[in-house]
């Protein structure tokens, strides 16, 4: 066994979400939507509904903000080597940021859409930036200078989330009515497509509700996930369960839905991710679900002060860090001891 298989083991043997204990209770003044822990573990950041992304530094809780956007801050996301911040908007906007800076000023700001930008990834390599929105559209970018590598047209709803397939510049996009495209960048074409309809209602049969609201891909890359909500009794008033479905990445098999059984829950799945022993993690109201790798019902649940929003895990692979309507990001300390 290699060092890092053996490493991977032993985080997956440390990861306990049983004997989860609150660590970190950092608060902002308004609603955060999305959070993310740097690679190298310095430092948590999330988006805000006042237009802000606050940064935390972890050893100390010293906040931070980044002003530049001129709306809610909806997705980040992070360079490999945790030196450059990428921020998308409801002003359509993509900023680069020098996550350690000490007077935080954008290094860059691109119109990137028309209307809400939704979604945006980080390739393996940190050279390339995808991002989607209201308009339509998925674009790839160039993280070096800000120039716009590939413009990829096809979603007939509004798409959500956009990533990039492990160790490759091919992308994954979903929408709001629970397609999922399969995209090779390097020249544009549609490699093959993944139906996710069951995922998704009509309010009045007149607007969408639901959709691929992220998506994600297990840590040997075999399985892709997407995560939502469904049965839908009441889509106007809420009554609806968060579930993630999951693809077998090389053969499109459909595979069993992950959800919650054992309590029922009005909730979205906003974000689903994955430790690197396999077990995936799922946003659930204001409860965490943790799911052993391919089990259809959650074997444990934790429960926070407010809804959750998203979520993302610290590289030592036993912090969990949450982002919440309240306004709060919190740390669970999922390990024994």
């Amino acid at each position: 066994m290699n060092l890092e298989s053996t490493s991977t083991a032993a985080v997956a043997r440390t990861f306990r979400p049983q004997d989860a204990k609150l660590t970190h209770d950092w608060t902002h003044t308004t609603r955060l939507l999305c959070c993310r822990v740097d690679p190298n573990g310095r430092y948590v950041f999330a988006g805000a509904t006042d237009s802000t992304i606050q940064r935390w530094e972890i050893a100390s809780g010293k906040q931070t903000a980044f002003v530049g956007h001129d709306n809610w801050v909806r997705t980040l996301g992070i360079s490999p080597d945790g030196q450059t911040l990428h921020s998308g908007a409801y002003d359509g906007r993509w900023l680069s940021w020098e996550t350690g800076a000490e007077m935080p000023k954008p290094l860059r700001s691109i119109q990137a859409h028309q209307g809400w930008l939704r979604g945006l990834a980080v390739s393996h390599d940190g050279q390339r930036v995808a991002t989607c929105g209201n308009d339509k559209l998925v674009k790839v970018w160039s993280a070096a200078d800000g120039q716009l590598i590939r413009e990829l047209p096809g979603h007939p709803h509004i798409p959500y989330c956009v990533h990039f397939a492990p160790g490759s510049y091919d992308l994954v996009s979903g929408d709001i009515v629970g397609n999922i495209i399969h995209w090779r960048t390097e020249d544009g074409s549609q490699v093959r497509r993944f139906d996710l309809h069951e995922i998704f209602s009509h309010i009045g049969d007149l607007a969408p509700f639901g959709g691929v609201i992220n998506l994600s891909f297990s840590p040997e890359g075999q399985r892709l996930t997407a995560s939502g909500l469904h049965k839908v009794s009441n889509a106007p008033a809420g009554a609806r369960r968060a579930v993630a479905v999951s693809f077998n990445w090389g053969t499109g098999e459909k595979l069993p839905k992950q959800e919650c059984l054992k309590k029922e829950l009005d909730a979205t799945m906003w974000r689903a991710l994955y430790h690197p022993g396999g077990m995936m993690i799922g946003i659930v109201a204001k409860e965490i679900g943790f799911w052993n790798p391919g089990t259809e019902d959650v074997f444990h649940l934790s429960e926070t002060p407010s809804e959750i929003f998203d979520c993302d895990l610290h590289p030592n692979g036993i912090d969990l860090f949450t982002a919440h309507f309240d306004g709060h990001v919190r740390c669970l300390h999922c390990a024994a001891g």
